[in-house]
């Protein structure tokens, strides 16, 4: 050890080296194999190094800083750089190691070319490279060498020998070393280099001979020195801020000019719960009454007696939120208007509440086996019947059954409390305003998961006071028999490819709940469409789940399936099960099971096990009928990072699973793709944070939402967070072609903190998988919100989706795991969407979407309209961090000039609207599996009235936003793609289009015609296909803004798209726009007949001016109010005409009475507003 000492880690040279590594079993000595022994080579004094890596084929690179102008990097003599590497693949061409990059003029690498050893300093041919002549074998460690002299000759070195020497040209390199570089060689079909790296060293002064020496042998415990990852795994949370620690400074308190509304008391719904015919079932809705446990002193048994007297508690809303009630019984006022929900106090997030209930089941119950079912309480709950203790619920996702067969009796008065308590970190709350900003998203409250996290305050919503706790799911009484059969697993697997899928094969596992000491036997029974199926059964004591598959039951092959397709792509077929345990021909029980026939697969790159990147088409399906368990892994250890970001891993020993087949599509990158039937899904929609913010969600208030969805042509819906997790969401989900991927209760990692405690976390998750598993609109589970939930977390969800589930994917991460990043939140310009934005599968995209005049004028109090005041910054207009709105803003002044009125503002920002979401799905389309597979809005749905974010209002109202998407995201679409102005069709059917014809025309803000073109041509299905090259620049530079009409036509004639764009050579040039003459129109209106609880109206638009109408606004009306009709379905809005053109737009809306006398309002960004009496 005399003349050594030690290697400094940090790159400086501490005189001679002792290099150390450490042989293991098998590379120790003779006499002691099993034992790790210190290998010590002495060596040259090092300047960097040794370095030590694993390198996956598929995966990046590695590097390290060096000083600053490191000498060595530039250095044209006496110095050197050696290695030692086992490679993974057979005479590959790869860079190994080296000092600055590749792409760099004069780069210094270690390589393969073909095999054979190489050294490489930019450039090509002889001066530039030194190679040698033999390969050097794959699977076995070699060490490889270049080491400099005095005289400026480079030396060749591999395992130990010369193989080549010359003079190379040596430049400057940047000051770093890379290992396994990925980007920019000149070497044709060069690969990204995949194994082991091993003292990978940079010496200031050429190899001795004895270094040489003994590089000629392979020193003992290579294999077991500790390599870094050049892929490394998911990294675990490491920070987690906790939200406001201390009230807000009132000075940064919003303000506003008006008063607060006084609070509006309304008339508690008055009537009776009944049971369902069978007499087995009673959902308690009526009767409920609410107290504030602050003023009730007796416990909960006393509460729960037949002598308490509730005369003087409140009537509640329930389903309902607490605060849902204080606001109907009129204690505080409605927080949706301006900034009303300051009236609210912030203490309310602490209180507990009492609940009671006196309810009759019906007398046919008795003898049977009682149960009573919370569907959803948050977040605390303790349960009392008859003055007996029941159980307790925690968490606001707990599907939780308690057997009262004990306590309650039917065709008697029984009485129930449930005492309720808020989460145990409800936070402190941000309020918003245009000196605060938006402030933090969550807080301390999200160590409290599973409950509705974004309630203590989120971007896009204030805090609610209450924190949403109370019974706002329903709570059901059911009577069985001794079995009782539970929430079924329905699999569905296609055994035929599309288009001709023939067969269906349908297994079901039925879990029967048997609560007696003694086994039961009996039959399980099956029945849907014209299917039956029976298997007698022994029930053991603790219940069993009995499987009926088609291997026992071919008539569980069904012929001719009618299938379940998300929106645009096909019908939504919906089956109804009825499943039944009977004893002596006696049923036990009876439940009803909705499904849709239908298969999920899903086309993503993972790592196989030689470190290569693999895209393969996933069937979770195919793998749990096989019993074999999922193939993709999903562990921080199988997440790993490629140059196009972060993918997943293929478990170790499945890589020839008959669940996945090989994808040869290299052009989707690592892109996710949805596949549904065999067919590829272009997923476009986006999220909801929550569907309201107080969770007021019965069927009559949410499903005006998946309407509008539906018919803005979008096909998923993204469950943020989870907090949209109840029956209603998913049953209109299935009915209405949404594609859901649901999150689970966790959000940001690193930003907001992790769940407290996983065991209750994992308890919600058992439920809320077990009882929405069989709607066909789920096709992903999703852990977190924008990372990898916490370890204990991550392994629970996998194991759990694969023993309940097992049919779909689940995706750890919400953003980056074969998925796009994040963002952005703000105003683009609308050729970014084509260009470089939201690539792949990209799950959150938003911008700036201010609602109607109207929606304004109906939650913001007269005073604080105009100028943008603190209600607007309540309301989500935010001026700084992700959803800055200052973009949106400029862009209108520059384009148009600065707003003058909210009615100004209306008028300019729709034009923003419509064009901006527009360009966010026609960019989407113009690249179409190349590699665009889905992207997602941030949002589509308003938890409260807000001023971005969204594609319609809260109240329903839709603004240009969402007929940006409808046109966008039509199947059949013709589109210009930015920013060279090429005409396309996109056709998303999966029916080709034959002797179409796209004509282009071209005109001035006159309507002065410059250009038209035509093609007749065909397109294929599911794809888009150019079609004309446009070449406006010329038109643009001569007129200065362009009016672009686009018709497509199928070979009848039959027009099947159109488009209309407003584009400028520069943004001042916009205001060409600000000159156009008034349009001339002429409408009819007409009402049809009423259909059940819907009526229509038939408006017919005609340009018989010589102007065009840019962005026709149609509003219906009542014409004695002047109030909105809502919901209005619009066929189309914000339309524009051409001199001469005809336009019909249908209006869909509720019946009303015969009475109230309608209008339309029209008006536009050149239309003279004007109002058109509705006629029968």
């Amino acid at each position: 050890m005399i003349g050594a000492s030690m290697i400094c880690r940090s790159g400086k040279r501490i005189g001679a080296v002792a290099l150390i590594a450490f042989a293991a079993t098998g590379l120790g000595t003779a006499q002691s194999p099993a034992v790790p022994s210190l290998i010590v080579m002495a060596q040259p004094a090092v300047a960097y190094g040794p370095y030590n890596a694993h390198i996956l084929q598929g995966g990046i690179e590695l590097s390290k800083k060096l000083h600053e102008h490191e000498p060595i990097a530039s250095a044209q003599h006496s110095w050197s750089m050696s290695l030692w590497f086992k490679s993974d693949e057979p005479a590959q061409t790869a860079f190994i190691a080296g000092v600055g990059h590749p792409w760099e003029a004069f780069p210094r690498y270690l390589a393969l070319k073909d095999g054979r050893p190489a050294f490489w300093a930019g450039g090509t041919g002889e001066g530039h490279e030194l190679i040698g002549a033999t390969p050097l074998a794959r699977g076995v460690w070699h060490s490889l060498a270049v080491s400099v002299d005095a005289d400026g000759k480079s030396h060749l070195l591999a395992d130990g020998a010369e193989v080549a020497a010359g003079t190379i040209a040596l430049g400057v390199s940047s000051s770093t070393i890379v290992m396994s570089p990925t980007k920019g060689s000149l070497w044709p079909d060069t690969k990204h280099f995949g194994g082991l790296l091993a003292q990978v060293s940079l010496r200031s002064m050429p190899l001795s001979s004895d270094a040489v020496s003994a590089m000629s042998k392979v020193p003992a415990g290579l294999d077991n020195l500790p390599f870094e990852e050049g892929s490394r795994p998911w990294p675990v949370q490491s920070q987690g801020p906790s939200g406001m620690v201390a009230p807000q400074d009132p000075s940064l308190l919003p303000h506003s000019a008006a008063p607060f509304l006084a609070p509006k008391a309304l008339p508690p719904v008055v009537g009776t719960d009944t049971a369902t015919n069978d007499g087995n079932a009673l959902i308690l809705r009526h009767g409920w009454m609410l107290a504030d446990a602050e003023d009730i002193k007796v416990s909960g048994s006393e509460i729960a007696g037949s002598s308490f007297n509730d005369a003087k508690w409140m009537p509640a809303v329930v389903p309902g939120t607490v605060l849902t009630t204080l606001i109907a019984r009129g204690v505080y006022p409605d927080p949706d208007f301006g900034l009303d929900n300051m009236a609210i106090p912030e203490s309310l997030s602490k209180h507990s509440f009492w609940y009671r209930n006196t309810f009759t089941p019906p007398a046919t119950m008795k003898g049977k086996k009682l149960a009573m079912t919370f569907h959803g309480v948050n977040y605390r709950a303790t349960i009392f019947i008859n003055g007996n203790r029941v159980g307790d619920v925690l968490g606001a996702f707990r599907h939780k059954e308690f057997d009262v067969t004990q306590f309650v009796k039917p065709g008697e008065k029984n009485n129930l409390a449930v005492f309720i308590e808020p989460p145990f970190h409800p936070g402190i709350a941000h309020e918003q305003s245009l000196g605060a900003g938006s402030g933090d998203n969550g807080g301390v409250m999200m160590l409290d998961g599973p409950t509705f996290g974004a309630t203590e305050g989120w971007d896009w919503i204030p805090g609610i006071r209450d924190r949403n706790i109370g019974i706002w799911q329903d709570v059901a009484l059911t009577a069985s028999g001794a079995i009782e059969v539970a929430v079924p697993q329905i699999i569905t697997h296609l055994t035929d490819s599309n288009p001709a899928i023939t067969n269906a094969e349908i297994t079901v596992h039925v879990p029967l709940v048997n609560d007696t000491k003694s086994a039961v036997r009996g039959t399980v029974e099956i029945a849907f469409d014209d299917v039956q199926v029976s298997k007698a059964v022994i029930v053991p004591s603790g219940g069993t789940s009995v499987e009926l598959s088609p291997k026992d039951f071919p008539q569980l092959v069904v012929q001719h399936p009618k299938l379940w397709w998300p929106n645009g792509y096909g019908a939504q077929d919906l089956h109804t099960m009825k499943l039944a345990f009977r004893q002596g021909g006696k049923a036990s029980d009876i439940r009803e099971e909705r499904f849709g026939i239908r298969e999920i697969t899903y086309e993503i790159s993972a790592f196989g096990s030689n470190g290569h990147v693999r895209r393969v088409e996933d069937s979770p399906t195919v793998a749990t009928l096989l019993g074999k368990g999922p193939v993709i892994e999903q562990s921080h250890e199988g997440f790993r990072e490629t140059p196009e970001g972060w993918i997943t891993s293929i478990v170790p020993g499945m890589e020839d699973s008959p669940a996945l087949e090989p994808d040869a599509d290299t052009k989707l990158g690592t892109a996710l793709v949805i596949k549904v039937n065999g067919v590829r899904i272009a997923v476009k929609g986006g999220s909801w944070g929550m569907d309201d913010m107080l969770k007021r969600v019965s069927r009559e208030r949410i499903e005006p939402f998946f309407r509008l969805h539906k018919e803005a042509n979008v096909n998923m819906i993204r469950n943020w967070m989870g907090q949209d997790t109840e029956d209603v969401f998913y049953e209109l989900a299935d009915e209405y072609g949404m594609l859901i991927r649901n999150d689970f209760w966790d959000s940001t990692q690193n930003w907001n903190l992790e769940p407290d405690d996983s065991e209750l976390f994992l308890a919600n998750a058992k439920d809320t998988i077990s009882r929405y598993r069989n709607h066909p609109s789920i096709a992903v589970w999703c852990g977190r919100n924008e990372g990898v939930p916490p370890p204990a977390i991550n392994v629970g969800l996998d194991k759990l989706i694969t023993e309940l589930d097992g049919t779909r994917y689940y995706s750890a991460d919400s953003n980056k795991i074969n998925l796009h990043d994040s963002g952005p939140y703000k105003y683009q310009e609308p050729e970014e969407y084509f260009t470089k934005l939201s690539l792949g599968f990209a799950v959150e995209v938003g911008l700036a979407s201010p609602p109607t005049l109207e929606a304004f004028q109906a939650f913001l109090p007269k005073e604080d309209q105009w100028p943008i005041s603190d209600d607007w910054a309540y309301h989500d207009w935010h001026q700084g961090g992700n959803g800055a709105t200052e973009p949106f803003v400029q862009t209108i002044n520059d384009e148009f000039g600065p707003a003058t009125s909210l009615a100004d503002f209306d008028r300019k920002a729709q034009m923003l609207n419509y064009e901006g979401h527009r360009a966010v799905f026609e960019g989407f389309n113009a690249h179409l599996w190349q590699p665009n597979s889905g992207r997602l809005l941030w949002m589509t749905q308003p938890a409260w009235p807000s001023t971005q974010w969204q594609i319609y209002s809260h109240d329903y109202d839709t603004h240009g936003s969402f007929y940006g998407v409808k046109k966008a995201s039509e199947p059949i679409h013709v589109q210009m793609n930015l920013p060279a102005h090429d005409v396309a069709i996109i056709n998303n059917t999966l029916v080709p289009l034959t002797n179409v014809t796209v004509t282009a025309r071209v005109f001035d803000t006159m309507s002065k015609p410059l250009l038209a073109k035509t093609i007749t041509l065909s397109a294929a299905a599911n794809a888009e296909t150019p079609a004309l090259a446009m070449e406006l620049q010329a038109a643009l530079e001569a007129a200065g803004t362009v009016l672009v009409k686009l018709e497509l036509k199928d070979s009848a004639g039959e027009l099947l798209s159109d488009n209309f764009y407003w584009l400028a050579a520069n943004k001042s040039d916009y205001r060409r726009m600000n000159k156009m003459p008034a349009a001339t129109l002429t409408a009819t209106a007409k009402i049809s007949t009423a259909t059940g609880s819907e009526r229509h109206a038939t408006i017919t638009l005609v340009n018989s001016g010589t102007g065009a109408a840019v962005a026709t606004k149609l509003t219906l009306k009542d014409a004695a109010t002047g109030l909105r009709i809502l919901p209005a379905y619009y066929s189309d809005n914000y339309v524009s005409l051409l001199p001469g053109a005809t336009k019909t737009i249908d209006i869909a809306y509720p019946t009303i009475s015969a009475a109230t006398t309608m209008k339309v309002d029209l008006r536009g960004w050149n239309v003279t507003p004007a109002s058109i009496a509705l006629v029968p």
